[in-house]
C-alpha cells in the first residue's frame, strides 16, 4: 500500500511541474461597422454617375487589412452577380437594366477572411420608366410620345426610336400600362383599329415584345377591333369588338394569352368601352360590366365562370335596390363611368354618363364592393338617377372623374372645361384654353383625362389655325382651396395631329 501511495505522489508532483504553453497573447479581431449606406435608392438613372461613399469604423482604427466590393444581382439572377467595383468608394456610371435590383458592400479581412457588408436596394429607371405614355396621330400612323416629368420634355415617337423605325398601326385607339409583379413580367398594351390590333411592349426597354393577335389563343377573330381593357385583382378583360376575354394574371407571370369570349346565355351583347368600373390605384377584387346593347350590368364575382350574369342575378352578390334605376334594363346607352370615391374597406362609388335612344343625358351613380368590411360584402347599389341639363352637356364629348374629387364630374366641349357638382346639382364652365391662348389660337378640345394618383386633369387639344402639328396637350392643377379651381402647369403644344389616349407609368 505504502508503495502504490509512493507512486501517486511521484505522479502528481510530475504533473504540478509541467508548464502551461497555452498563448494567452490573444489578437484581436479588426471589427468592422459600416455606416453611410441608405437601405434603398430610388430613380437611379442609366448612364448616370451612381456614387456611394460610406464610412467605417474599425476596432484596430485601421482599414489596411481589408479588401472591399460592389456586388449587384436583381430577383431575377440572384446567384448571377456582376462586381461593380472593388474599391472602398462607389463612383460608378450606371449600366444596369431598368428595375429593381440589390446591392451589396463587403469589408473583407484579408487576415481572418471574416466578412462585414450592407445589402440594400436600388430602383434603377431610365427616361421611360416613369412617366406619361401619350397614345397620339401623326400622319396617318399611331405614334407613342412620352411625357418625362423631371424635365418637363416630350419624346415624341418613343416606339419607332427604340424599334428602328417600326411602326405601332394606324387608327390608335388606346394605351394600357400593365403593371405586374416583376418588371419584366410588366407591359405596355397599344391598341390600333386598324384589323392588326396593335403591340404589347416590353415595359422596360418599349420594345414590341409581340403582335396583339397573339393575345388571341388559338383561333383569332375575323375581325379585331380592340376596345378597352378593364384590370381587377385576379382577372383582367379585354374588350374586343364589343365582347368580352378573361385574362388570368393571378400567377408570377401572368397568361400572355385570353380565353374565349364570355357569353350571356341567351342573345348577344356589346361591352361598353368607356364604363371604368375599376380602380387603378385599389384595384377592384372583381368585375362589374356594362352592356351597351341590353343595357344592363353584368357582374363576374366567379373568377373561373364562361357566363355573363347580370348583377341582381350573380350568387354570391347582392343588389341592394336604391329605387333610381333597375340595372338588369336600365334603358340607356353608358358614355362614361369612372370612380369617384373609395374607401379602407372596399367600398368604392362611380359617376356614369348615360344616354337615352332619343339623346337625354343622365347623371348614374353606383356603390359597387367586393368582399368589404359592410354587409353584404359583395354588392350593388343603384345610389342615384339625375337628368343633366347643365351647361352644354348634350355637346360634350369627353368626360373624367377622380376619388380625389368625390362627386365631381369633369367634361369638355369646344375650347372650355366644365365641372359638375353631383351633391349640389350645380356646375358650369372651370376652365377655358382661350384664355392662357397665343395670339390667333383657336383651340378644341379632344380628351380629358384624371392623372393616376395626382390632382391633375390631362387635356388634349388642336389648334385648329394651324396647317399641321396641331395637337398638343397639357397639364390642369385641380385646386381645392376656397372653392374648385384649375390651373395650367404643363403646356406642350404642336406635336402631333390629334391625341387618342393618356397613360400614366409608374
Amino acid at each position: 500500500m505504502m508503495k502504490k501511495l509512493i507512486v501517486y505522489i511521484m505522479l502528481f508532483a510530475c504533473w504540478a511541474c509541467v508548464d502551461d504553453t497555452t498563448n494567452e497573447n490573444f489578437d484581436t479581431l479588426n471589427d468592422v461597422v459600416i455606416e453611410g449606406i441608405k437601405d434603398e435608392y430610388t430613380d437611379v438613372y442609366v448612364d448616370n454617375l451612381f456614387s456611394i461613399h460610406p464610412t467605417l469604423k474599425t476596432t484596430l482604427n485601421t482599414e489596411a487589412d481589408l479588401r472591399f466590393f460592389w456586388i449587384t444581382y436583381d430577383k431575377s439572377t440572384r446567384y448571377e452577380a456582376d462586381t461593380l467595383s472593388k474599391e472602398k468608394n462607389l463612383d460608378v456610371v450606371i449600366r444596369l437594366t431598368p428595375g429593381e435590383h440589390t446591392m451589396k458592400f463587403k469589408a473583407v479581412s484579408t487576415v481572418t477572411k471574416i466578412y462585414y457588408e450592407k445589402e440594400f436596394t436600388v430602383n434603377v429607371v431610365n427616361e421611360f420608366t416613369n412617366g406619361l405614355m401619350i397614345l397620339a396621330e401623326t400622319d396617318e400612323k399611331a405614334i407613342l410620345d412620352f411625357w418625362i416629368p423631371g424635365k418637363d420634355e416630350i419624346v415624341t415617337d418613343v416606339y419607332g426610336k427604340l424599334n428602328d423605325g417600326d411602326v405601332l398601326g394606324t387608327h390608335p385607339k388606346r394605351v394600357y400600362f400593365n403593371k405586374y409583379r416583376t418588371d419584366v413580367t410588366s407591359e405596355v398594351l397599344v391598341m390600333c383599329q386598324d384589323g392588326k390590333g396593335g403591340k404589347i411592349l416590353d415595359n422596360i426597354t418599349l420594345t414590341k415584345r409581340r403582335d396583339y393577335k397573339d393575345m388571341f389563343f388559338g383561333v383569332v377573330p375575323d375581325e379585331v377591333v380592340p376596345q378597352a381593357y378593364y384590370k381587377s385583382s385576379m382577372r383582367e378583360y379585354l374588350v374586343d369588338n364589343g365582347l368580352v376575354y378573361d385574362r388570368a394574371t393571378n400567377s408570377l407571370t401572368p397568361d400572355v394569352t385570353v380565353k374565349p369570349n364570355l357569353v350571356v346565355q341567351s342573345g348577344t351583347y356589346e361591352i361598353a368601352d368607356n364604363a371604368n368600373f375599376i380602380d387603378d390605384e385599389d384595384m377592384v377584387g372583381r368585375m362589374v360590366l356594362y352592356d351597351n346593347q341590353n343595357t344592363c350590368f353584368y357582374s363576374i364575382i366567379n373568377i373561373a365562370t364562361a357566363f355573363l350574369t347580370k348583377v341582381t342575378k350573380t350568387s354570391g352578390f347582392t343588389y341592394v335596390n336604391g329605387g333610381f334605376f333597375n340595372p338588369d334594363q336600365v334603358g340607356m346607352r353608358c358614355l362614361y363611368a369612372g370612380i369617384t370615391s373609395r374607401s379602407a374597406s372596399g367600398d368604392k362609388e362611380y359617376l356614369g354618363v348615360f344616354e337615352t335612344p332619343e339623346g337625354e343625358r343622365h347623371l348614374l351613380k353606383m356603390g359597387i364592393g367586393f368582399y368589404t368590411d359592410a354587409k353584404p360584402s359583395s354588392y350593388f347599389k343603384d345610389l342615384g338617377n339625375e337628368v343633366l341639363t347643365c351647361e352644354n352637356i348634350a355637346t360634350a364629348n369627353s368626360f373624367t372623374t377622380s376619388a380625389l374629387f368625390s362627386g365631381y364630374l369633369f367634361y369638355v366641349a369646344g375650347s372650355k372645361v366644365y365641372v359638375y357638382n353631383s351633391a349640389s346639382s350645380t356646375g358650369g364652365v372651370i376652365y377655358d384654353l382661350q384664355d392662357d391662348a397665343e395670339e390667333g389660337a383657336q383651340y378644341v378640345i379632344d380628351h380629358i383625362e384624371a392623372e393616376r394618383g395626382g390632382n391633375r386633369l390631362w387635356v388634349a387639344f388642336r389648334n385648329n389655325s394651324l396647317s399641321e402639328k396641331k395637337a398638343g396637350f397639357c397639364g390642369l392643377t385641380v385646386n381645392t382651396d376656397g372653392g374648385l379651381s384649375l390651373k395650367r402647369t404643363v403646356f406642350h403644344p404642336n406635336f402631333a395631329d390629334r391625341i387618342m389616349d393618356f397613360e400614366s407609368k409608374y
